[in-house]
């Protein structure tokens, strides 16, 4: 079974590992290559791309990280042409996995379609999907009822989160804050002075959970005194309450139970870009959009003040009636999210279809 996946940022390459981690439990002799990073290349990937630098948000931030995907693409496209088609598993990041879809179709590749982008949304899905993947696995069922409306073999298993999370209990006697300053250069760069001066003065530890890709030297210089764990789970497992950049690590801190403030400062083209387009976005983080309020406290851009931050997580750090009504919600979100073993179940339909 020749399986290339196709991960353009960090959640798709730790989605992405796990995937083959559970494939290769259930067909031994499997072999792994794709675009992803480093978790998919310690799972046995063979890497035809490294795609750790290409995550963007905005049309500036992806004009610039463009350059890199190009090369990726390009790379991607002579290994799917090479060999004997396999199983092609694109993992959210569309502007570039529809294209490289529509091409490993067109190679022989049977697609299947992991978290297709935008699956958030509860009124439009992506018009493509339908002609270019044999079969699509997402994590919200509104997501599967709009899919299969357009005609695809679409299935919803539950979010992949929850098995990851699951996989790591939370810590007894929390203690301190995590910060979570996003997965990419950029978003680092910007986040994490916000919170480091957002927590002057706050009792420790501050822990901050960080892809493998990020030079960790380079975080010490921005805030000597944070202890450094590998990944968002496990920094939000340990803390009594989050400062959390917008994306994935949302989701993460509501399945780990961790109230939280979701923050997102941008570089000055960024904040331009944002005053111009004036996007209408009723939510930005993960648990407010599935729960369709405004169940934990955002801060977007130029709102991201240190003060706001400050005073939007100071009532989460005691036992606070604001503290006690986010983790109600939060309950609230697990429990629209399914079950808790959406990457086993999803390894064993891939296997069991095109295995």
């Amino acid at each position: 079974m020749r399986v290339f996946f196709s991960a353009g940022e960090a959640s798709g390459d730790t989605y992405a590992a796990a995937l083959a981690a559970r494939i290769a439990a259930l067909r031994p002799g499997a072999t792994f290559e794709g675009v992803g990073g480093h978790r998919l290349e310690a799972a046995g990937g063979k890497l035809v791309a490294d795609s750790t630098k290409w995550g963007a948000i905005g049309i500036v931030m992806a004009f610039v990280a463009s350059w890199g995907g190009i090369g990726g693409f390009l790379a991607a496209q002579r290994a799917l042409a090479t060999g004997r088609p396999g199983l092609f598993v694109p993992i959210d990041f569309g502007f570039f996995n529809i294209k490289l879809a529509r091409r490993a179709k067109a190679l022989g590749w049977k697609v299947a379609y992991f978290a297709p982008p935008g699956s958030w949304r509860r009124d439009r899905q992506g018009k493509d999907l339908a002609a270019i993947t044999d079969l699509v696995v997402t994590q919200f069922p509104w997501s599967r009822d709009l899919l299969v409306a357009q005609g695809c073999d679409a299935h919803w298993l539950g979010h992949p989160l929850k098995e990851l999370a699951a996989a790591r209990p939370a810590v007894e006697n929390r203690e301190g804050l995590a910060v979570l300053p996003g997965s990419r250069h950029h978003e680092i760069a910007a986040n994490l002075p916000l919170a480091r001066e957002a927590t002057k003065g706050l009792d420790g530890p501050f822990w901050i959970g960080l892809a493998p890709s990020v030079d960790k030297d380079w975080i010490r210089s921005l805030w000597p005194e944070v202890q450094i764990v590998e990944g968002a789970s496990e920094a939000l497992r340990r803390a009594r309450a989050a400062i959390v950049c917008s994306g994935t690590a949302t989701l993460e801190a509501a399945l780990c139970h961790c109230p939280s403030v979701i923050v997102y400062r941008g570089n000055w083209l960024m904040e331009m870009e944002a005053q111009i387009r004036r996007p209408r976005i009723a939510h930005i983080g993960l648990p407010n959009i599935i729960l369709e309020r405004r169940a934990v406290p955002e801060l977007y851009l130029w709102q991201a003040t240190p003060q706001a931050v400050r005073e939007a997580l100071l009532p989460l750090l005691a036992d606070t009636p604001e503290r006690q009504e986010q983790m109600k919600q939060l309950e609230a979100a697990d429990g629209m999210l399914g079950p808790s073993d959406a990457l086993t179940q999803t390894a064993k339909l891939l296997v069991e279809r095109f295995g």
